[in-house]
């Protein structure tokens, strides 16, 4: 019963967590966790180095005093004193001892320096190779928000008030226009065109009589019409002298041009 009675909660708190979720929120936030615990690892193999170092210059004095007491040994049994070479002895011994364990934790020390800077190695790798997925995941997610815009833009155009609206004023307009052409057709029906076309012919050919008749009456004519001019003229002048020259013709066309009173 109890354990139903957690599950109940787990589920409605989960629910709860999921929803306020942001995934973009705390991938980001993630990034930055693992940049911010860089420093702390530059700064633990800052303090293994120093140790490292201390051990190292802690080996070099064992080495350096194990060396002088050495020499005093034997200058002091070069010079008979057994006792003073006994006693350098004794620290000598003890100085072996030191450097013995010193050895053994500069050792240590050196493993475990190595292996810290291998896991930096290691961190930094995997670190970058983190954040380059994040990254893509954060680019992907804001193509995925315009992606989901233009969505929306297409579905408005197939769903929705805007879509029946202009589907039906465009249909409204499409019927309008077909009432307009049918009323001009039937106008047209009810007229009879060809007479219309048939009085609009003989208009046009009735003003280009008249036109020709101006262009001879005030000599505008073309060369054919003037050459048959002159043969009317002509004809009644072969009768008179033609010694008159340009008098006579002048004198007899308008003769024949004017009319009897």
């Amino acid at each position: 019963m109890w354990e139903r009675f957690v599950r109940f909660w787990r589920s409605i708190f989960g629910g709860m967590i999921d929803s306020m979720e942001n995934p973009e929120l705390i991938l980001k936030q993630s990034m930055r966790d693992m940049r911010d615990k860089v420093p702390k690892i530059n700064q633990n193999l800052a303090k293994m180095r120093g140790g490292l170092n201390l051990l190292e210059n802690e080996y070099n004095d064992y080495v350096d005093q194990e060396r002088k007491l050495t020499a005093r040994i034997k200058a002091a049994l070069e010079a008979g004193d057994e006792k003073l070479a006994g006693d350098y002895a004794l620290r000598l011994k003890q100085i072996q001892d030191s450097k013995g364990r010193n050895f053994e934790q500069l050792g240590k020390a050196r493993e475990a320096y190595s292996k810290a800077t291998e896991f930096k190695q290691d961190y930094m790798r995997e670190m970058e190779k983190k954040i380059k997925d994040a990254e893509m995941a954060l680019r992907e997610h804001e193509a995925s928000k315009w992606k989901a815009e233009v969505a929306e833009v297409f579905q408005s155009f197939e769903v929705g008030d805007i879509d029946s609206t202009v589907d039906e004023m465009t249909y409204k307009l499409r019927q309008k226009t077909a009432m307009a052409e049918g009323k001009l057709d039937m106008a047209m029906e009810t007229v009879d065109m060809k007479d219309i076309q048939m009085e609009k012919r003989a208009e046009e050919i009735e003003a280009q009589e008249m036109l020709k008749q101006f262009k001879l009456e005030w000599g505008m004519g073309d060369k054919t019409a003037a050459g048959a001019t002159a043969d009317k003229t002509v004809g009644p002048l072969s009768s008179q002298d033609v010694s008159s020259g340009g008098d006579a013709i002048k004198t007899v066309g308008p003769a024949e041009t004017e009319t009897p009173s």
